[in-house]
């Protein structure tokens, strides 16, 4: 009788340990460890020209995106997609990209660093780029263990520009065949270091216009491509930084953003530093704008991003 019992009890328990439980993540296997091509239904542009230069990333023809994921234990469900920048010319992968991911994954953020195309392709492969990445986090959402109403961007100089491009044009459209065209583009929230906005104006930064648009850019696309002019009342939170005396990316370009920003989401926040440092990533000793990831954290906590 007791062996019985024994048997019986035994089963219940293994199938009682089955049971999915209610309000707790599942833990998730297998995670992507390779890089994801973004566009994974169309065969690998070849010969493939993305090389690596001086730590920096140039000539992408096979947009990727390289995952980053926290440990189990501390997986809380938020994704971040993270921009390097380098003026549409190249990317800054590593202290714009790996090591934003890095941090971010300390804090229990899937982080996914994009290699999208640039000057190769112009305008609009990068924000096509930029918003199928946001896509295909969401579409894996539930095998990566991510809440997919958790999905924000990051992305610093030029990749800020496509940060807030994805965040202020999720619904651009290009080509109707896009099998994810379906799936929201629109990021839960938006971060940008020193970002490029204006493509015209005294604040344009010329290098990021010519390799986005060419030479001599339609004014239409000029404007549309200028993103204090798109920023509607769908615009996400967002947090941005910026140095009073960046010479390569004037702070007015922030200013201009944040403006319209604040007319329509109160959740967002915009800092300053006393500093002329253009691409600090997340360099440490440079002053009070080493201590943004400080105030990113506390403002994703504050928002619920963090826990």
């Amino acid at each position: 009788m007791y062996l019985v019992r024994s048997r019986t009890l035994g089963a219940l328990v293994l199938f009682l340990s089955c049971l999915p439980i209610v309000g707790v993540a599942q833990p998730v296997s297998e995670l992507p460890v390779d890089p994801i091509y973004l566009w994974d239904e169309k065969p690998l542009v070849s010969p493939d020209r993305e090389h690596i230069k001086d730590q920096r990333v140039y000539a992408v023809d096979n947009p990727a995106m390289i995952p980053y994921w926290p440990e189990a234990d501390k997986a809380n469900g938020t994704a971040v997609v993270i921009f390097p920048g380098g003026g549409y010319v190249r990317l800054a992968i590593n202290h714009e990209g790996h090591d934003i991911a890095k941090w971010f994954a300390a804090r229990g953020v899937a982080a996914f660093v994009v290699k999208y195309r640039m000057q190769e392709y112009g305008f609009p492969a990068p924000l096509l780029d930029g918003l199928r990445a946001v896509r295909q986090v969401r579409k894996h959402a539930d095998e990566w263990g991510i809440d997919p109403t958790k999905v924000g961007v990051i992305g610093f100089s030029a990749g800020g520009h496509l940060a807030a491009s994805v965040a202020t044009r999720p619904d651009f459209i290009m080509s109707i065949d896009d099998p994810l065209g379906e799936i929201s583009a629109r990021p839960d929230f938006a971060i940008l270091g020193y970002p490029v906005i204006a493509l015209y104006g005294p604040d344009a930064h010329a290098g990021s216009r010519k390799a986005l648009l060419g030479e001599n850019p339609d004014p239409k696309k000029l404007h549309d491509n200028s993103l204090q002019f798109q920023v509607t009342d769908k615009v996400p939170p967002v947090f941005m930084l910026h140095g009073i005396g960046d010479q390569a990316v004037p702070v007015g370009n922030s200013l201009a953003f944040f403006t319209e920003v604040q007319k329509h989401n109160k959740q967002s926040e915009l800092h300053i530093h006393q500093t002329s440092i253009h691409g600090v990533g997340m360099i440490q000793g440079q002053g009070t704008v080493s201590s943004w990831p400080d105030a990113l954290e506390r403002w994703l906590q504050q928002n619920q991003w963090l826990q």
